[in-house]
């Protein structure tokens, strides 16, 4: 899924691209970016549990976000 990385309030996060609106200064990530960022990170955690949370950017991303990408998945799939 393309990904918009912005920072709010000194922090960084990532976006669903679709359910947040463009800004200035955001670094937009297609999906052949997230693809491949999906692909080291695995590399990366291979055979690894990773539980961690981010209760602090979870917050600010949820402040961004202005619709909800399954709603547009299908929304866009009907219009077909």
């Amino acid at each position: 899924m393309a990904i918009r990385l912005r920072t709010i309030n000194q922090t960084r996060v990532a976006l669903c691209a679709v359910e947040s609106d463009p800004k200035d200064n955001d670094l937009y990530l297609d999906d052949t970016d997230h693809y491949a960022l999906s692909a080291k990170f695995c590399r990366d955690w291979q055979n690894k549990k990773c539980d961690w949370v981010y209760p602090t950017e979870y917050k600010i991303m949820d402040t961004q976000k202005v619709r909800d990408a399954k709603i547009e998945l299908t929304r866009n799939l009907k219009e077909l």
